[in-house]
């Protein structure tokens, strides 16, 4: 009998050496995957998402990979919900309430997308998006005109996070918050690198200009009804971006363009293309300034 135990003892002990292997394994197969996507070596990723589908079945780091490869956006929004509600102490749930923060915020429902915002701040202020998440929360607010729980969730924010200088939108009356610092309300100093596309949402390129002098803009559409080229306008610049609607008349018919910005040049007209894409789905390109 007491053979036996010592026999159950030590195959439970080589059990839970073998699972605490199986899961670093799968933790050191996932990062790998992330790495590929993140470098954009998308064919190799596809294939080794493949693999560890089968390897591991259910791991959320395979799901989140999975969410962030998926080209239709509301698919890869219900694994990123799969994800929170069956692995919400995984690491992987801080990205994905960014994402669906994003997600939301880019459909235009800003109620939903304050939510998830809300609950990255509270629950994983170490979050590396934090900033940007805190920018559009409060852009959330101003759009859905949640005007109160804005200045309410900015005077938290503020409190919580005494040594952060955030991007605070223009459209808040910073007097309704008595008593904060100056140098907590400030915009964060610019950086000499390029920001990744979804950090930079809201980060006009031309708009610290005093007077235009770039020599290109983006065309993000063009449109017979000038209602619905001022409703694309709007959408624009409800993420910081500045707009303006020409007029062009083609084979006797006006057309309403929406044009983006005033950027020095191609390569940073560019650059704030992919950021409308990434977050509205917004094609646009760049035309040159007359």
């Amino acid at each position: 009998m007491r053979m036996g135990k010592t026999r159950l003892i030590k195959i439970s002990f080589l059990v839970i050496i073998f699972i605490g292997s199986l899961s670093s394994t799968s933790a050191q197969d996932v990062a790998g995957l992330l790495s590929l996507i993140q470098h954009g070596k998308i064919d190799s990723a596809e294939i080794i998402l493949t693999d560890l589908s089968y390897k591991y079945p259910g791991h959320p780091g395979v799901r989140y990979a999975r969410a962030i490869m998926q080209d239709d956006a509301l698919v890869a929004a219900g694994i990123y919900k799969d994800i929170l509600r069956n692995h919400g102490s995984s690491e992987y749930a801080a990205s994905s309430l960014m994402h669906l923060g994003e997600y939301y915020y880019a459909q235009g429902l800003y109620v939903q997308s304050r939510q998830y915002f809300s609950r990255l701040i509270r629950f994983h202020p170490d979050h590396p998006d934090i900033i940007n998440a805190v920018n559009l929360m409060l852009r959330a607010g101003i759009a859905s005109r949640q005007m109160d729980s804005v200045y309410i969730d900015l005077a938290a924010i503020l409190d919580a996070f005494p040594n952060v200088a955030f991007d605070i939108p223009e459209e808040l009356d910073l007097t309704r918050i008595p008593g904060r610092r100056q140098n907590a309300i400030h915009p964060p100093p610019a950086t000499s690198s390029a920001p990744a596309p979804i950090r930079s949402l809201g980060q006009d390129l031309g708009k610290n200009n005093a007077e235009p002098e770039g020599q290109f803009s983006l065309q993000a559409g063009a449109f017979g009804s000038y209602d619905n080229a001022k409703r694309l306008a709007d959408q624009i610049e409800s993420i910081g971006y500045s707009t303006k609607i020409k007029e062009r008349s083609t084979n006797g018919k006006t057309l309403f363009l929406i044009m983006v910005g005033d950027y020095s040049s191609k390569t940073a007209a560019l650059s704030v293309a992919d950021m409308l894409d990434a977050a509205l789905g917004i094609p646009s390109f760049p035309v040159a300034n007359n």
